[in-house]
């Protein structure tokens, strides 16, 4: 089994923080980690009606990202579904933010197959300060993003991470309750093999014809039984070191049980 490709939680408890670093561009979508679960996210994307929008005023945004995307990632692009044809090529879920009226950046399309615990109907159409509304600090965090949204040099690429522990498999994850049941289900014997480890890498980059902005999300799942004692030593200790508002936040009381199982086991 492979080491995780990317590892935050060595950074310590997780902070609502900005936190994006310039990467070079080159790197912006290669290479595909999670190659290997694209079969996957393509039979979700034959049914559009679960994983896709794409409001009328963001449809020139939504083609020019996909051109971009498959500019680096090989494929043709669909006329027809630009969004959709982009997001057959590579792991990660598009999500293109585009100005309203007001000068408000919105999610104006959507090609959503690995949301972690929100869903397309959730997202869809809302302002940066809307998504951010459940985070703590979401309120500051928004303006901040706004504010690097609006400023964004047009060859920069942006990186950030999100991650948490999981029960089960599943990429496609909307709603928390199915995960929470099998977490319910698991006998703390079976901690190790339950649990996964779910990191968010997330990117953001200016489109430069139609001045929006798309923002990527890739999930990288890993089971807890494959990483290295130091691996499980840091997420414990930044397990235990997180505050209360995140704790609520990732609903991590729901699987503190088979977390604290997995610490512990020899």
């Amino acid at each position: 089994m492979r080491r995780p490709p990317h590892a935050p939680w060595h950074d310590g408890p997780p902070r609502f923080a900005v936190g994006l670093k310039p990467i070079p561009p080159e790197r912006w979508l290669t290479p595909d980690t999670e190659a290997h679960a694209l079969d996957d996210k393509r039979r979700l994307l034959a049914d559009p009606s679960r994983v896709h929008r794409c409001a009328p005023e963001a449809e020139p945004a939504a083609r020019e990202a996909a051109r971009m995307v498959h500019a680096m990632a090989g494929g043709a692009m669909d006329s027809d579904a630009p969004l959709l044809s982009a997001a057959s090529v590579v792991s990660d879920d598009l999500i293109v933010m585009v100005r309203d009226g007001d000068g408000q950046w919105r999610a104006g399309a959507l090609a959503l197959c690995a949301p972690t615990f929100f869903s397309l109907e959730r997202a869809s159409g809302e302002s940066l300060l809307e998504l951010h509304g459940p985070v703590p600090g979401g309120d500051g965090l928004a303006r901040r993003i706004a504010r690097i949204f609006d400023n964004l040099p047009q060859d920069a690429v942006l990186e950030r991470f999100n991650w948490t522990l999981q029960a089960g498999a599943e990429r496609f994850l909307p709603h928390a309750a199915p995960m929470r049941a099998l977490a319910d289900a698991t006998p703390d014997a079976d901690a190790a093999e339950a649990l996964h480890v779910r990191v968010e890498r997330q990117t953001i980059r200016w489109l430069p014809e139609t001045g929006a902005v798309l923002f990527t999300i890739r999930i990288c799942l890993d089971p807890a039984a494959a990483l290295e004692e130091s691996d499980r030593a840091a997420i414990a200790a930044a397990w235990h070191g997180a505050g209360e508002d995140a704790r609520a936040y990732k609903g991590w009381d729901r699987i503190d049980r088979l977390a604290r199982a997995w610490f512990t086991a020899g």
